[in-house]
């Protein structure tokens, strides 16, 4: 390879770069027509697809308008343990936007005709990576990273089970009815969240919105209540009067809770507490 003008080794290119593929999928992504959630028909294939909000909730009044993608999900074709190719005719990204917009039906403050999608039909070995490509590029993207909950497994634990940011928001889904509030967030501190959050998505790209994730994903929150150490029966309750605000305004009855209040504080972080609901 001949040297450089300069005289330095030329730069490594590597066409599987997350930064440079995050760019070409975004650019595929917000080429690709946008169709009403409710409208959707099925079509074969695994892949990647986004969801926008289009309804009126104050909460969202910012993504509107915007092509700002709320939640990024995936499905894959599968495999098979004797290396065979998977079965492409399948219509796995369809059933998954199917078993979503399921989900926002359930909650008593959405609709499916409220929502948008876009989505990418991929072979297997690009939907993992590409996935991470577009949460990175839109970043944050709302029910992903911060409303957690949207794309979850159903809860187990039975009511020691905390509720999720999502279900929170939005409730209405029958597998969070009898589940104890937030462990993390009252609905104040949710709300106030999410507006950050917003914000920072409609920031330029550069060194200000880099900062303002770092210390979104760093922000102190306060522990409300948490599931018992093995040793012990009781939930641990550390905002005593947030627990009993929280759970009365889904209904809740704490009567028959186990818990024991605690004097001290616990602590964490918005990136730790998102965890409280895993993805996928």
């Amino acid at each position: 390879m001949a040297p450089s003008p300069n005289h330095k080794t030329p730069a490594h290119f590597n066409p599987l770069d997350i930064d440079l593929l995050s760019r070409n999928l975004r650019e595929e992504m917000d080429a690709r027509p946008r169709t009403s959630l409710d409208s959707v028909k099925s079509f074969p294939g695994a892949g990647l697809y986004a969801l926008y909000y289009t309804g009126d909730l104050k909460l969202y009044e910012r993504l509107r308008d915007a092509d700002v993608p709320i939640y990024v999900g995936r499905a894959q074709a599968g495999s098979s343990s004797y290396g065979e190719p998977p079965n492409e005719s399948e219509s796995k990204l369809y059933k998954r936007i199917t078993d979503h917009r399921k989900s926002i039906n359930e909650a008593k403050n959405l609709n499916a005709s409220h929502f948008d999608v876009r989505y990418l039909v991929l072979d297997d070995v690009w939907v993992i990576l590409g996935e991470r490509a577009l949460l990175r590029t839109y970043r944050p993207v709302l029910w992903n990273s911060l409303m957690t909950g949207f794309g979850s497994n159903h809860p187990g634990g039975g009511r020691k089970n905390g509720r999720s940011v999502w279900d929170s928001i939005h409730p209405g889904r029958k597998r969070a009815a009898t589940l104890l509030c937030n462990r993390r967030y009252s609905l104040p501190e949710m709300d106030q969240l999410i507006a950050d959050a917003i914000g920072i998505s409609f920031q330029e790209e550069g060194d200000q919105r880099e900062q303002a994730l770092t210390e979104l994903r760093n922000r102190p929150v306060k522990t409300i209540w948490r599931q018992p150490d093995k040793s012990e029966d009781s939930i641990l309750v550390f905002r005593e009067d947030v627990f009993v605000e929280e759970n009365n305004r889904f209904g809740v009855d704490v009567s028959g809770v186990e818990w024991v209040r605690v004097d001290s504080m616990e602590t964490t972080t918005t990136e730790m507490a998102a965890s409280d609901a895993s993805e996928h």
